[in-house]
Order: C-alpha cells, then sequence, then structure tokens
C-alpha cells in the first residue's frame, strides 16, 4: 500500500506541473488540486482529508505567515523608498563576489530554527541585489537557499543537527567537525550546479532599470541602516534564540523564555515594520495607508501566504497516509552502512515534507541499528548523523520552503524543479559521498 501511495504522489507532483505549465492555473490552485488528487488516489476519507488539510495549511500559516509578510513588508518599502534602486546599483559593481556572499549569508542564516523564516525575511536581498536579469535573480536566490538548507542540514545548533546529536549521541565536537565541512561543501556544489543550469533554465532575460532618486548618489550609510537593520535584527534573534534551544541550556532559562517571545511570528512582523518606518524615518499616509506601500506589501503577500499554506496541507496529509515512515522502516532492514540513515531521511523528507519529521524518524530508527551497520563508534556516530542531515536536503512540491523558493526567485513550479530540486538531490549526493569516503579512510 505504501509504494502504491508513493505512486500517487508521483502522480501528483507531474499533476501540479502540468496544471500550471499547460493550463496557466495560478500556483495555489495547482498545488491544491494535486493535494486532492493525492489524497484521493491514496484513499483517505472526505472528512479526514478536509480536517488533516486544514490542520496543515492552519499550522504552516501560524509558523511563517507574520514573517513571510514582514520580508514582504521590507522590500516594497525599499523599493518604493528608492533605495533598493541604488543598493542594486552599486551590488552590480560586486557581481563577481555574489555567488560568495549567497553562499556565507545562507550557511549563517541556516542556523536558524526555520529555514522558511530566515528565507521570508532575507527576500529583501534577494530582491534588490539579484542581479540585472531573471537569471541572476534565480541563481542568486537559490543558491542563498541552497546554502541556507545546508546549514539547517549539517551546522549545530540548527534543530536538524541538535535532533540528530541527541538521539544518536553525538558530541558537539564531532557534530562541528563532520557537520561545518559538509555544509561547506554541500553549499558550493549548489553554487556550482546552479550557475551551471540557470540559463538553460530561466534564461537571460533583462529586468527593466532599478528605479532611483534624481540625484542617482551612491549607498549611504543610512542607505545601508535601512536594508540592514529591519532584516538582520530579527534574522540574528532568530539565530541567537536557537542556541537557548541547546538542551542544557547555556543562557539559563529566562534568557530562553525572552528570547522564545520575542522570536513569535508576530513580534518578528511588529519589530521588522517597525525598524523599518524608523529607519525610513517615513510615517505619512502614502507609506502606512492601506493603499500605500504597506498596502502593496500585504498585496504582495499573499500569494506566497497561499502557496506555502496549502504545501503546509499536502504535506499534512502525505504525512497522514504514514507511508514514509512504513518505506523508511523497509529501508532500515537492509545493511548498507552509511546508506541507511541517508536513505532513511531521503525517503521520509521526499515522500512527507518536514525535515525536522524526518530527521527524528531517520534517528530513532538509525540509533538500535549503528551497531549492525558499522557505526557504533564516536566518528560512526558522527558520520551517520550527517548522512540523516543530507537526506533532509531533498525538497519538492510537498515542502513550503520549496514554494518561496520559487516565488522569491519568481520560478514556476516546473523551473523550480529543474534548479532548486535537482540543486538540493546534488547537494545530498555530494554529501553522503564525501561523508562514505571520509568513513573509508577512517576505518
Amino acid at each position: 500500500m505504501e509504494f502504491y501511495q508513493a505512486a500517487a504522489l508521483l502522480g501528483a507532483v507531474w499533476l501540479v506541473g502540468t496544471l500550471t505549465a499547460r493550463a496557466n492555473l495560478p500556483v495555489f490552485l495547482s498545488l491544491l488540486l494535486g493535494a486532492l488528487t493525492f489524497a484521493i488516489l491514496a484513499r483517505m476519507t472526505l472528512v479526514s482529508i478536509g480536517d488533516v488539510f486544514s490542520l496543515g495549511f492552519a499550522q504552516t500559516v501560524d509558523s511563517f505567515g507574520f514573517v513571510i509578510v514582514a520580508g514582504s513588508v521590507v522590500a516594497v518599502c525599499l523599493e518604493r523608498s528608492g533605495m533598493a534602486g541604488r543598493f542594486a546599483s552599486d551590488g552590480r559593481r560586486l557581481a563577481r563576489h555574489r555567488g560568495v556572499a549567497a553562499v556565507a549569508v545562507g550557511l549563517l542564516a541556516g542556523l536558524a530554527p526555520s529555514p522558511t523564516a530566515a528565507l521570508a525575511l532575507l527576500r529583501p536581498w534577494c530582491r534588490v541585489a539579484g542581479g540585472p536579469s531573471a537569471r541572476t535573480r534565480a541563481a542568486g536566490t537559490t543558491t542563498l537557499a541552497l546554502a541556507l538548507a545546508a546549514g539547517q542540514a549539517f551546522i549545530y545548533p540548527s534543530v536538524v543537527a541538535v535532533a540528530t546529536s541527541a538521539i544518536l549521541r553525538v558530541g558537539l565536537l564531532a557534530m562541528l567537525g563532520v557537520g561545518i565541512p559538509l555544509a561547506v561543501v554541500a553549499a558550493v556544489s549548489g553554487r556550482l550546479l546552479v550557475s551551471f543550469m540557470a540559463r538553460q533554465v530561466v534564461g537571460n532575460t533583462a529586468y527593466p532599470a532599478a528605479s532611483a532618486p534624481a540625484d542617482e548618489r551612491g549607498l549611504s550609510t543610512a542607505d545601508m541602516r535601512a536594508i540592514v537593520v529591519p532584516t538582520l535584527v530579527p534574522l540574528v534573534l532568530l539565530i541567537v534564540a536557537a542556541f537557548t534551544q541547546i538542551p542544557s541550556e547555556p543562557f539559563g532559562r529566562t534568557t530562553k523564555e525572552i528570547l522564545g517571545f520575542m522570536t513569535r511570528p508576530t513580534i518578528i512582523l511588529v519589530l521588522s515594520l517597525g525598524l523599518t518606518l524608523l529607519m525610513l524615518r517615513r510615517w505619512d499616509q502614502p507609506v502606512v495607508s492601506e493603499t500605500g506601500w504597506l498596502g502593496a506589501a500585504l498585496t504582495a503577500s499573499a500569494r506566497p501566504l497561499l502557496v506555502t499554506g496549502t504545501a503546509g496541507g499536502f504535506a499534512a496529509l502525505l504525512q497522514a497516509t504514514g507511508m514514509a515512515e512504513l518505506i523508511a522502516e523497509r529501508i532500515s532492514e537492509l545493511h548498507l552502512g552509511l546508506a541507511v540513515p541517508f536513505l532513511a531521511a531521503a525517503a521520509v523528507k521526499v515522500l512527507q515534507g518536514s525535515p525536522l519529521v524526518a530527521t527524528l524518524t531517520a534517528a530513532g530508527m538509525t540509533e538500535p541499528l549503528l551497531t549492525a551497520l558499522g557505526l557504533d563508534d564516536a566518528a560512526g556516530r558522527a558520520f551517520a548523523a550527517g548522512a540523516i542531515g543530507a537526506g533532509t536536503l531533498i525538497a519538492h512540491v510537498n515542502d513550503p520552503y520549496f514554494w518561496l523558493v520559487a516565488d522569491i526567485a519568481e520560478l514556476t513550479p516546473v523551473q523550480a524543479l529543474a534548479l532548486h530540486t535537482l540543486g538540493t538531490v546534488v547537494q545530498a549526493c555530494v554529501a553522503v559521498l564525501l561523508l562514505t569516503l571520509v568513513r573509508g579512510f577512517v576505518v
């Protein structure tokens, strides 16, 4: 039954791509029809379909909705104020360093508790520094997203790394020693693939020149503050909050509770909005009215909200079938060393979309098998944790993160599959291959 349901998922993915590419349906509607088609083919009851989908949609919007709005607010305000134009103009002088910067920022942002929230906050940077064409914007955004996912998968104290280290009992130094090189290699491999594929997938259509104030002055210190403060302050709070979630509570329970409150999506939205208006020093009607900049930002955020929420509902339907866990159990019966934790995590991630659920499932199944797999030493446990992280990288239409990347990069679902999903597959394969080679030398 589980393999039949997996085949139904493939059919649903094909349907989503076909409806958007051939019928030109809105993305969220195509995804909704694909999710319902899967649920019906998987023989779920009509009542359970409605309940499960609604719960998944609501949880996703609750987790990411206000953060998506926050990123849209900052992006629209920067564009309307003319600062985005000046930033983009100056940024073209540093075009050759754009890829390196995207990889570095992505790896650091990967420490945030949620890659979706982190990328939403970085939307203004993707929009104003993405370059002069569809290819450069898609390449820059996808490179940043792939690096962010790599940081989330491998670098402690991301939620994935914390979960695997706790379940597999891996020490901090071992996690860092394995995770940081894996994250860098995965991020660089993603960047190389995107650089090669972007022109073939997206083309090189030039965007109109960004508007700038009449004086065409360069980027000032005030401009930089207006870009950096509203985006990076909330992101830094999210990253610091991730450190407070370490089981040992290194900053104390009080700090943990304060940062937990400060990083709630509603607080992130209020903080970003307040910092944006403070940096721009604009509180007049054209900015704050419903028909002004903030109204435009709310309109711009409607599509990613609908799409990510629908993807969360789709993921909930997939999780309700239990097929991912059943297939992972079959994989765990194999005796293939590091391939077992990797394939178990990859199967759960591909089939139901959540990296944290994939981590918990794969790590829980792998831990009792470490002796049989020849991984019951300190290095072996660290390598198993790395293999699980590699498996959680693969993303497609059942993952809200996939759709946020597609929205910011202005990619169709088919283009996002060819660029972002293929990039995650290459990252995962390169990471597990590196682990296998190093494990061979260690043994």
